[in-house]
């Protein structure tokens, strides 16, 4: 039950498992009661005991209001426990995501990240909700169905068995197309996610540049493919429902008339007869569901593997140390970064101390802010390393991140909810300090509470990611173009803010900041050098 399942959704689901399984198979008795009680009143009905009947069809009722009854009340605890179970899935899929390193999520692929999150996160879930109660319940009914029948007539138990293996036919014909037509649509469905958030993230690229056509033409095509192989993919899909539709018609029809035959012939009794052909639609059903659930079940562990990837592998063994004294310094060893062949940074040798602030400049593609995307650990060198306090820049722990490290980076996200919102998501201790720093930045309260981040103007988007750098007190911050849309009296206020701590780093061509730093350095052809103030 658990294989392939590194993400512990099964000890999780286990509880629901056992559940589903267990309403699934509340009906076997009630059925096997049922069968014996409908023999009974076709006898006694040709008998002509009309008493005997009217008693035997009102117990008959009876059992199968109580079957309704206790299935409903065992379904509706069992969903409670489902939904319960399915949402701390995702809290263990979403922590497991973010203790991957920084490096990796910032390449990571958006679309496949959102299909991950969706599809299958719903088709990993099923197999333990749905599929493998599927398979015990249905395994139970069969099973017992068949006993209870052997007993009353062996002849008629085993044909009833031989006929429900035609539905095995479904599956082994439809198992091969159903999975590569899955995989084909999964796949495209990401593109398409994915071409629709590039679009969304750089619309100001696309507009300014007179790409929408190209873009639009893109997406198309991608849509074109999505519904070609969707058009496969459904049509996989309606030839199995009507096989199914034919081959239950078949297996309908042919058991009544293989039970009167083999009643006239002798084979079984009357009773026997009318209690196979009520059984026969159970059993077929049961053979059924647990045949047709081998594609759901191969989907569903492509699914489990596609996550399973974003489990981290284990990364406390082998990492750098530096020596004690170097502990709260960022340290560049021979770090090169080039991208698509071309050289970004080569070679750089630097020691930032905490004791002292550092602004660096550079033109335009000089590599400023992939400097930062090194120190953060956003992105990996490709030569030299990075350490941060000690330890290598994308090896800094979920726990002492924001204490040893924190970037405001140029853009600021633009969420749907209010800066209040935000604060608060850092506790109640960091709230008051947060809302003290906005103010003190000049954001009003009511800009702060109840307006959305990306209704805010861009100065006022800057003022709330600068409140958290400043408020949280990090050992280093990070600031790219830190005074980009921020008003005179902002400015003026973040000037003095730089006044009051050491160990931040900022890209800026704003001059304002030469006078509030110690250390000017610039990039200029991939190296690094120290300006003299």
């Amino acid at each position: 039950m658990h294989r392939n399942d590194k993400l512990g959704f099964g000890k999780t689901l286990k509880p629901v498992f056992w559940g589903t399984a267990a309403v699934k198979t509340i009906s076997i008795p009630f059925s096997l009661i049922t069968a014996q009680l409908l023999s009974d009143v076709v006898t006694q009905a040709i008998q002509g005991k009309v008493d005997a009947v009217v008693m035997k069809s009102i117990l008959i009722l009876v059992l199968l209001l109580s079957s309704i009854a206790l299935q409903t009340a065992s379904n509706t605890a069992i969903r409670k426990k489902k939904t319960k179970a399915l949402n701390q899935c995702r809290i263990d899929f979403l922590d497991s995501l973010f203790r991957n390193p920084l490096d990796r999520l910032f390449r990571a692929d958006h679309g496949e990240l959102t299909e991950n999150l969706n599809n299958d996160m719903t088709a990993s879930t099923k197999r333990f909700t749905e599929l493998y109660p599927t398979i015990l319940s249905s395994t139970l009914t069969a099973f017992g169905y068949l006993l209870f029948l052997i007993f009353k007539s062996p002849i008629a138990a085993v044909s009833l068995l031989a006929i429900s293996f035609l539905q095995l036919l479904p599956p082994i014909i439809v198992k091969k197309y159903m999975q590569s037509y899955y995989d084909a649509d999964r796949k495209i469905e990401a593109v398409v996610t994915d071409h629709l958030l590039e679009g969304i993230r750089n619309f100001e690229v696309i507009k300014l540049y007179g790409l929408k056509n190209w873009w639009q033409s893109r997406l198309a095509g991608y849509h074109k493919k999505y519904l070609v192989v969707g058009r496969k993919l459904d049509a996989v899909h309606t030839v199995r429902i009507s096989m199914y539709r034919m081959l239950d018609k078949i297996l309908q029809f042919g058991s009544y008339a293989l039970m009167g035959i083999y009643m006239i012939l002798g084979y079984c009794s009357m009773d026997t007869a009318v209690q196979a052909i009520y059984l026969s639609s159970g059993l077929f059903e049961a053979v059924k569901s647990l045949f047709s659930t081998i594609p759901d079940i191969a989907v569903s562990e492509k699914a489990q593997e596609r996550m399973d990837r974003w489990i981290p592998k284990d990364s406390g063994k082998g990492e750098a140390q530096v020596p004690d004294s170097e502990s709260n310094t960022i340290v560049l060893n021979g770090l090169s970064y080039s991208c698509e062949n071309k050289d970004i940074l080569h070679g750089l040798n630097y020691q930032f101390d905490v004791g002292q602030n550092y602004l660096i400049e550079g033109s335009n593609g000089a590599g400023k802010t992939t400097l930062f995307n090194l120190l953060t650990g956003l992105l990996l060198p490709k030569e030299g390393d990075v350490l941060v306090c000690g330890k290598p820049a994308n090896q800094l722990g979920d726990d002492t991140l924001f204490k040893t490290l924190l970037y405001i980076p140029q853009n600021d996200p633009e969420y749907g909810f209010d800066a209040q919102t935000l604060f608060a998501m850092f506790g109640k201790e960091r709230q008051e300090a947060l809302n003290q720093t906005a103010k003190r930045l000049g954001l009003a309260e009511e800009r702060r509470n109840g307006c959305a981040i990306r209704d805010l103007s861009g100065g006022e988007r800057k003022k709330v990611f600068l409140s958290i750098g400043f408020a949280l007190h990090p050992k280093w911050l990070l600031l790219d173009e830190p005074s980009n849309n921020l008003d005179q009296y902002g400015r003026e206020m973040l000037c003095g803010m730089l006044k009051e701590r050491n160990g931040t780093i900022i890209i800026s061509h704003d001059l304002i900041f030469r006078e509030e730093i110690h250390d000017i350095l610039k990039l200029k052809n991939g190296c690094i050098y120290r300006e003299e103030k």
